[in-house]
């Protein structure tokens, strides 16, 4: 009986830990403010334009003095700080705090020299260039990269939880074989494409997706760890991988 999946934790801190990594301080008070800070400057900037505007006018307007020169922030702030924080700032924060999740052009390159290390592998029962072998090739080649990177990582306890996630790994790709095997010799018979098939194919192609996103988040820890990162600051890390790898079926 196949275990239930466990949902991954909640990503709402995961742009702050990426911080450590990814960009510099305008980008991480972006993340953080960036709807505060573009809507406050531009409340700012309408402000003053209107203070001069008010200054250099030659009728009067009642805004004079430090009462008129507050009624025109008060205004800017309500009619041009607000829907330019909310319109632009906004979509600029979540759009900065994004781009702080996906990975680094470091990152990347170390799992492109991992995965250019894996060799696929077709065992019997799979036929050369159909889908069930593109499959579990991704697979392997996922699984081989994520112990090339596991193996760049220095000694010490989150080494060990990346060993153990690694063993997890192996196992469910055994999994995954027989599944396409499974898939394979249906789609070879009378009825391809049958709803048995497509069963397998879907949970097949979820497991090759984990695969791949447990790879992705190997190498991004790998990267922190190299950065002197203590396992207390990379846990909450760990546990997303673990959350987030195939389970295709329970250890027996």
């Amino acid at each position: 009986m196949m275990a239930p999946r466990r949902p991954a934790p909640p990503p709402g801190g995961d742009w702050r830990r990426r911080m450590r990594v990814r960009g510099r301080w305008p980008q991480h008070a972006l993340a953080r403010f960036g709807a505060l800070i573009i809507g406050g400057f531009a409340a700012l900037g309408f402000g003053v334009l209107g203070m001069i505007g008010v200054a250099v006018s030659e009728e009067p307007s009642g805004l004079d003095g430090v009462p008129g020169m507050l009624a025109i922030l008060v205004v800017t702030v309500l009619f041009v700080g607000i829907p330019v924080g909310l319109l632009v700032g906004l979509p600029v924060q979540f759009a900065t705090r994004a781009w702080l999740r996906s990975p680094s052009p470091d990152e990347l390159a170390a799992m492109r020299l991992a995965q250019g290390e894996a060799r696929p592998v077709l065992p019997p029962g799979l036929r050369a260039g159909s889908w069930w072998a593109g499959a579990y090739e991704d697979c392997v080649r996922a699984v081989t990269a994520y112990h090339a990177v596991v193996r760049t990582t220095p000694d010490g306890p989150a080494r060990s939880w990346l060993v153990d996630v690694g063993r997890r790994l192996d196992w469910q790709l055994d999994e995954a074989l027989r599944l396409a095997v499974l898939g394979e010799s249906l789609d070879s018979g009378h009825a391809p494409g049958g709803p048995t098939a497509v069963t397998i194919a879907e949970r097949l192609d979820e497991a090759r997706t984990a695969f791949g996103q447990t790879t992705e988040q190997a190498a991004s820890i790998a990267l922190d760890l190299r950065s002197d990162t203590g396992f207390a600051e990379v846990r909450a890390q760990l546990d997303t991988l673990a959350a987030q790898a195939p389970h295709l079926r329970t250890e027996n």
